[in-house]
């Protein structure tokens, strides 16, 4: 668990790609295997919610196991406006793309979750000198 401070010092020392995963994933309690594996389709803005259908699980890509864990997330006016800011900036950013695309695979696949944590967030958390890096 972050304090809001060390989140803030989290987000300051991330690349735009990953202070939008991780501020997507302290706004809404996505799990990261959840939020990987987002497309832009799954982002409703007009209504308001971000609707879950897959999740990456040992580097693969399936459905999610439980009506629960299906659920809308409630999407707000500032998360809207961060991925609507991220969207205009990212190479990846048509319907069927994922919204955190792996550009190693030609935005194809989205990144993976072991990767995301242990080549960018960690490093970045222990820079910031989290104790929780």
């Amino acid at each position: 668990m972050l304090t809001v401070e060390e989140i803030g010092k989290l987000l300051s020392e991330l690349p735009d790609t990953w202070r939008t995963a991780v501020f997507v994933a302290v706004t809404t309690g996505l799990r990261v295997s959840e939020l990987l594996a987002l497309k832009w389709a799954d982002v409703r803005f007009a209504s308001g919610e971000i609707i879950l259908s897959r999740g990456i699980v040992r580097q693969q890509i399936g459905t999610m196991k439980t009506e629960a864990s299906r659920k809308p997330v409630p999407l707000d006016a500032g998360l809207a406006d961060v991925l609507t800011g991220w969207r205009g900036i990212c190479p990846y950013n048509q319907d069927g793309d994922y919204i955190f695309a792996s550009p190693d695979m030609d935005g194809h696949q989205p990144y993976w979750p072991t990767s995301a944590i242990a080549d960018h967030i960690r490093p970045a958390a222990l820079r910031q000198g989290s104790p929780n890096g």
